[in-house]
């Protein structure tokens, strides 16, 4: 029986994506419209405007149109057009193959809904755990990082503990069925 080669996925996780909430939120700390980027050890230039965003990054330019949306009690709030002419405003936008456009037209998905098993989902949450506490994928229990609350810490050492036991778990199942 002939093997058929499927074609990789696209995962959001690789790609460079540009939230325009946390752009706005460090041009206003920063108090400039140009900001400086860096992904994968490249830099990019960004330079926002009250209509526009504009990128410039490994050797490509483009710019995506800026759009007020009205929200409850008269706010608006800013969302980016797909490039694409792609119907809806997002709140972000991602770089690949030297085109801006949503996830949607890039036909990107998240790495936990390609997981084959639900233990192959808890493996990456933990590792998405680990690096949101500040350790490494062999890391048991990250230090707390300093100015951080204790609560959390131990919050977030709960749910490693959980997803840890979710995940060797299954090993352990898997190590008694081969009678090692």
């Amino acid at each position: 029986m002939k093997k058929l080669k499927l074609e990789r996925v696209p995962v959001i996780e690789d790609t460079l994506g540009l939230n325009l909430a946390k752009l706005l939120a460090a041009s206003k700390k920063a108090g400039q419209c140009l900001l400086i980027i860096s992904w994968q050890g490249g830099t990019g230039l960004v330079l926002l405007d009250a209509q526009r965003m504009a990128l410039s990054f490994g050797g490509v330019t483009v710019a995506a149109e800026i759009v007020a949306v009205q929200c409850l009690n008269g706010r608006s709030r800013p969302l980016m057009k797909c490039p694409r002419a792609h119907e809806g405003n997002f709140q972000t936008l991602y770089l690949r193959g030297g085109e801006l456009a949503c996830r949607h037209c890039h036909g990107l998905r998240y790495r936990s809904t390609l997981a084959a098993s639900a233990t192959d989902r808890a493996r990456l949450a933990r590792f998405k755990l680990l690096d949101r506490m500040g350790g490494q994928p062999g890391d048991a229990v990250p230090e707390r990082q300093p100015y951080k609350w204790l609560r959390r810490h131990q919050r977030l050492v709960q749910q490693l503990a959980g997803l840890s036991g979710a995940h060797y778990g299954v090993m352990r199942a898997w190590l008694d069925k081969q009678h090692i």
